[in-house]
Protein backbone atom coordinates (compact mmCIF):
# COMPACT_ATOMS: atom_id res chain seq x y z
CA UNK A 1 0.00 0.00 0.00
CA UNK A 2 1.35 3.42 -0.98
CA UNK A 3 0.77 6.18 1.56
CA UNK A 4 0.06 9.70 0.40
CA UNK A 5 2.75 11.94 1.83
CA UNK A 6 4.71 15.16 1.55
CA UNK A 7 8.25 16.09 2.57
CA UNK A 8 8.37 19.89 2.85
CA UNK A 9 11.68 21.70 2.48
CA UNK A 10 10.86 24.43 5.00
CA UNK A 11 8.54 25.21 7.89
CA UNK A 12 6.70 27.70 5.68
CA UNK A 13 6.07 25.02 3.06
CA UNK A 14 4.75 22.72 5.78
CA UNK A 15 2.41 25.38 7.18
CA UNK A 16 1.05 26.16 3.71
CA UNK A 17 0.24 22.49 3.18
CA UNK A 18 -1.34 22.17 6.64
CA UNK A 19 -3.54 25.17 5.93
CA UNK A 20 -5.33 23.31 3.14
CA UNK A 21 -5.41 19.68 4.36
CA UNK A 22 -5.05 17.58 7.50
CA UNK A 23 -1.75 15.73 7.84
CA UNK A 24 -0.31 13.25 10.28
CA UNK A 25 3.03 14.77 11.30
CA UNK A 26 5.86 12.25 11.32
CA UNK A 27 9.17 13.19 12.98
CA UNK A 28 10.94 10.36 14.83
CA UNK A 29 7.82 8.21 14.65
CA UNK A 30 8.61 6.21 17.80
CA UNK A 31 5.29 7.04 19.49
CA UNK A 32 3.28 7.39 16.29
CA UNK A 33 4.08 3.92 14.94
CA UNK A 34 2.84 2.36 18.18
CA UNK A 35 -0.38 4.38 18.16
CA UNK A 36 -1.10 3.47 14.54
CA UNK A 37 -0.54 -0.25 15.09
CA UNK A 38 -3.28 -2.71 14.18
CA UNK A 39 -3.25 -5.38 16.86
CA UNK A 40 -4.02 -8.22 14.42
CA UNK A 41 -0.84 -7.65 12.46
CA UNK A 42 2.27 -5.55 11.92
CA UNK A 43 0.77 -3.08 9.46
CA UNK A 44 -0.08 0.50 10.47
CA UNK A 45 -3.25 2.40 9.62
CA UNK A 46 -2.83 6.07 8.69
CA UNK A 47 -6.16 7.78 8.03
CA UNK A 48 -4.57 11.03 6.83
CA UNK A 49 -1.69 11.78 4.45
CA UNK A 50 1.69 11.97 6.17
CA UNK A 51 3.95 15.00 6.42
CA UNK A 52 7.53 13.91 7.07
CA UNK A 53 9.17 16.75 9.01
CA UNK A 54 12.38 15.42 10.54
CA UNK A 55 14.47 17.20 7.87
CA UNK A 56 13.35 20.69 9.01
CA UNK A 57 16.56 21.96 10.62
CA UNK A 58 14.87 25.20 11.69
CA UNK A 59 12.96 23.16 14.30
CA UNK A 60 16.10 21.78 15.95
CA UNK A 61 18.51 23.03 18.56
CA UNK A 62 18.95 24.01 22.21
CA UNK A 63 19.63 27.63 23.12
CA UNK A 64 20.25 29.45 26.39
CA UNK A 65 18.36 32.75 26.12
CA UNK A 66 19.39 34.03 29.53
CA UNK A 67 16.12 33.60 31.38
CA UNK A 68 14.82 30.67 29.31
CA UNK A 69 16.00 27.60 27.47
CA UNK A 70 14.67 27.42 23.92
CA UNK A 71 14.24 23.84 22.70
CA UNK A 72 13.41 23.16 19.06
CA UNK A 73 10.57 20.66 18.69
CA UNK A 74 12.69 18.27 16.59
CA UNK A 75 15.54 18.20 19.10
CA UNK A 76 16.07 14.55 19.99
CA UNK A 77 15.78 13.11 23.48
CA UNK A 78 19.45 12.11 23.32
CA UNK A 79 20.45 15.68 22.46
CA UNK A 80 18.59 16.76 25.60
CA UNK A 81 20.25 14.05 27.67
CA UNK A 82 23.79 14.97 26.56
CA UNK A 83 23.45 18.76 26.23
CA UNK A 84 26.26 20.86 27.62
CA UNK A 85 23.83 23.75 28.06
CA UNK A 86 21.06 22.17 30.11
CA UNK A 87 21.22 21.50 33.89
CA UNK A 88 21.16 17.99 35.36
CA UNK A 89 17.51 18.20 36.38
CA UNK A 90 16.62 18.49 32.69
CA UNK A 91 19.16 16.05 31.29
CA UNK A 92 18.60 13.21 33.74
CA UNK A 93 14.93 12.45 32.96
CA UNK A 94 15.64 12.48 29.22
CA UNK A 95 18.59 10.16 29.77
CA UNK A 96 16.26 7.62 31.39
CA UNK A 97 13.77 7.58 28.51
CA UNK A 98 13.62 4.44 26.36
CA UNK A 99 16.88 3.12 24.86
CA UNK A 100 19.75 4.97 23.22
CA UNK A 101 18.56 3.88 19.77
CA UNK A 102 15.11 5.33 20.39
CA UNK A 103 16.43 8.50 22.07
CA UNK A 104 18.51 9.20 18.98
CA UNK A 105 15.37 9.58 16.84
CA UNK A 106 12.55 10.37 19.30
CA UNK A 107 11.87 14.10 19.51
CA UNK A 108 11.01 16.50 22.32
CA UNK A 109 7.97 17.81 20.49
CA UNK A 110 6.72 14.36 19.58
CA UNK A 111 6.69 13.17 23.18
CA UNK A 112 4.67 16.24 24.16
CA UNK A 113 2.13 16.20 21.34
CA UNK A 114 1.61 12.43 21.63
CA UNK A 115 0.28 13.22 25.13
CA UNK A 116 0.48 9.61 26.32
CA UNK A 117 -0.27 9.07 29.99
CA UNK A 118 3.22 7.53 30.27
CA UNK A 119 4.95 10.37 28.40
CA UNK A 120 8.05 10.86 30.54
CA UNK A 121 8.77 14.47 29.59
CA UNK A 122 5.34 15.80 30.57
CA UNK A 123 5.67 15.78 34.40
CA UNK A 124 9.10 17.41 34.11
CA UNK A 125 7.91 20.16 31.79
CA UNK A 126 4.81 20.82 33.90
CA UNK A 127 6.93 21.12 37.04
CA UNK A 128 9.17 23.61 35.23
CA UNK A 129 6.24 25.77 34.05
CA UNK A 130 7.34 25.17 30.47
CA UNK A 131 5.43 26.64 27.55
CA UNK A 132 5.07 25.51 23.95
CA UNK A 133 4.84 27.68 20.85
CA UNK A 134 2.28 26.55 18.28
CA UNK A 135 2.58 28.02 14.80
CA UNK A 136 0.28 28.20 11.77
CA UNK A 137 0.13 30.45 8.71
CA UNK A 138 -1.98 32.84 10.82
CA UNK A 139 0.82 33.27 13.36
CA UNK A 140 1.99 31.94 16.70
CA UNK A 141 0.36 31.28 20.03
CA UNK A 142 1.92 30.19 23.29
CA UNK A 143 0.43 27.77 25.79
CA UNK A 144 1.70 26.36 29.09
CA UNK A 145 2.23 22.61 28.81
CA UNK A 146 -0.34 22.23 31.59
CA UNK A 147 -2.97 23.83 29.31
CA UNK A 148 -1.82 22.13 26.11
CA UNK A 149 -2.53 18.65 27.48
CA UNK A 150 -6.26 18.02 27.74
CA UNK A 151 -6.25 14.30 28.45
CA UNK A 152 -4.61 11.08 27.33
CA UNK A 153 -3.66 11.50 23.65
CA UNK A 154 -5.55 14.81 23.47
CA UNK A 155 -4.07 18.29 23.16
CA UNK A 156 -5.20 21.78 22.20
CA UNK A 157 -3.10 21.81 19.04
CA UNK A 158 -5.22 22.70 16.02
CA UNK A 159 -4.95 20.64 12.85
CA UNK A 160 -3.20 23.49 10.99
CA UNK A 161 -0.65 24.10 13.76
CA UNK A 162 2.73 22.61 14.54
CA UNK A 163 4.60 22.77 17.82
CA UNK A 164 7.78 24.61 16.85
CA UNK A 165 9.58 25.05 20.17
CA UNK A 166 9.46 24.63 23.92
CA UNK A 167 10.35 27.50 26.26
CA UNK A 168 11.60 26.43 29.69
CA UNK A 169 12.23 29.08 32.39
CA UNK A 170 15.69 28.90 33.93
CA UNK A 171 15.60 28.26 37.66
CA UNK A 172 18.32 28.14 40.28
CA UNK A 173 17.23 24.92 41.96
CA UNK A 174 19.30 23.59 44.86
CA UNK A 175 18.45 20.01 43.99
CA UNK A 176 15.99 17.57 42.52
CA UNK A 177 14.66 14.06 42.86
CA UNK A 178 13.64 12.01 39.83
CA UNK A 179 12.29 8.48 40.00
CA UNK A 180 10.87 6.33 37.24
CA UNK A 181 9.58 2.82 37.84
CA UNK A 182 8.75 0.19 35.22
CA UNK A 183 9.03 -3.49 34.40
CA UNK A 184 12.65 -3.35 33.33
CA UNK A 185 15.50 -0.88 32.96
CA UNK A 186 15.76 -0.87 29.17
CA UNK A 187 12.99 0.79 27.21
CA UNK A 188 10.65 0.74 30.17
CA UNK A 189 7.02 1.76 29.98
CA UNK A 190 6.54 3.79 33.12
CA UNK A 191 4.36 2.51 35.92
CA UNK A 192 4.93 5.87 37.53
CA UNK A 193 7.39 8.74 37.42
CA UNK A 194 8.05 11.49 39.94
CA UNK A 195 9.92 14.77 39.60
CA UNK A 196 10.55 16.92 42.66
CA UNK A 197 12.47 20.20 42.28
CA UNK A 198 13.41 22.50 45.14
CA UNK A 199 15.38 25.58 46.14
CA UNK A 200 16.54 25.66 49.72
CA UNK A 201 18.75 28.17 51.52
CA UNK A 202 18.07 28.79 55.17
CA UNK A 203 14.52 27.72 54.48
CA UNK A 204 12.75 25.96 51.66
CA UNK A 205 11.92 28.70 49.12
CA UNK A 206 10.55 26.81 46.14
CA UNK A 207 9.10 23.33 45.67
CA UNK A 208 7.61 21.69 42.56
CA UNK A 209 6.22 18.16 42.44
CA UNK A 210 4.69 16.35 39.46
CA UNK A 211 3.62 12.73 39.09
CA UNK A 212 3.32 10.97 35.75
CA UNK A 213 1.78 7.71 34.51
CA UNK A 214 -0.75 7.54 37.35
CA UNK A 215 -3.63 9.60 35.96
CA UNK A 216 -4.34 10.03 32.25
CA UNK A 217 -2.33 13.26 32.44
CA UNK A 218 0.41 14.26 34.92
CA UNK A 219 -0.63 15.48 38.35
CA UNK A 220 0.72 18.73 39.77
CA UNK A 221 -0.93 20.79 42.53
CA UNK A 222 0.62 24.30 42.60
CA UNK A 223 -1.78 25.63 45.26
CA UNK A 224 -1.05 22.66 47.53
CA UNK A 225 2.69 23.19 46.96
CA UNK A 226 2.40 26.79 48.17
CA UNK A 227 0.44 25.71 51.23
CA UNK A 228 3.06 23.07 51.99
CA UNK A 229 5.84 25.66 51.74
CA UNK A 230 3.97 28.03 54.04
CA UNK A 231 2.87 25.49 56.66
CA UNK A 232 5.14 22.45 56.40
CA UNK A 233 2.00 20.29 56.57
CA UNK A 234 3.22 17.14 54.82
CA UNK A 235 0.13 15.14 55.71
CA UNK A 236 -2.13 17.81 54.24
CA UNK A 237 -0.21 17.91 50.96
CA UNK A 238 -0.15 14.11 50.65
CA UNK A 239 -3.89 14.00 51.33
CA UNK A 240 -4.50 16.52 48.53
CA UNK A 241 -2.29 14.50 46.19
CA UNK A 242 -4.05 11.25 47.08
CA UNK A 243 -7.44 12.85 46.37
CA UNK A 244 -6.19 14.03 42.96
CA UNK A 245 -5.20 10.53 41.86
CA UNK A 246 -7.63 8.85 39.44
CA UNK A 247 -5.68 5.75 38.50
CA UNK A 248 -7.02 2.39 37.33
CA UNK A 249 -5.69 -1.14 37.02
CA UNK A 250 -4.08 -1.84 33.65
CA UNK A 251 -1.40 -4.03 32.07
CA UNK A 252 1.37 -1.91 33.62
CA UNK A 253 0.31 -2.29 37.25
CA UNK A 254 -2.56 -1.86 39.66
CA UNK A 255 -4.12 1.36 40.82
CA UNK A 256 -3.11 0.53 44.39
CA UNK A 257 0.53 0.00 43.45
CA UNK A 258 0.92 3.24 41.50
CA UNK A 259 -0.83 5.45 44.02
CA UNK A 260 0.66 3.86 47.14
CA UNK A 261 4.23 3.86 45.83
CA UNK A 262 3.96 7.42 44.50
CA UNK A 263 2.78 8.73 47.87
CA UNK A 264 5.43 6.75 49.77
CA UNK A 265 8.31 8.00 47.60
CA UNK A 266 7.16 11.62 47.77
CA UNK A 267 6.60 11.40 51.55
CA UNK A 268 10.14 10.05 51.94
CA UNK A 269 11.69 12.92 50.00
CA UNK A 270 9.56 15.61 51.68
CA UNK A 271 10.52 14.34 55.12
CA UNK A 272 14.19 14.84 54.16
CA UNK A 273 13.53 18.37 52.92
CA UNK A 274 11.50 19.47 55.95
CA UNK A 275 13.69 17.81 58.58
Amino acid sequence: MTLEHIRPESLHDLLKAMDTADYTLFAGGTDLMIRKRQWQGASRRFEEPIAFINQLKELRGIEDLGDHYRIGALTTQEEMATSGILPDYLRDPYHQMATLAIRNIATVGGNIINAASVGDSLPLLMALDAEVVLESLAGERTLPVTELIIDKYRTRRKSNEILTRVMIPKEDFTGYYYKKLGQRKASILSKLSIILLYRKKETLEDLRIAVGAVNDKPVRLPAAEKTLLATGDLAGYLKSLSEAFESADDKRSTKEYRETVSLALIKQELEKLFS
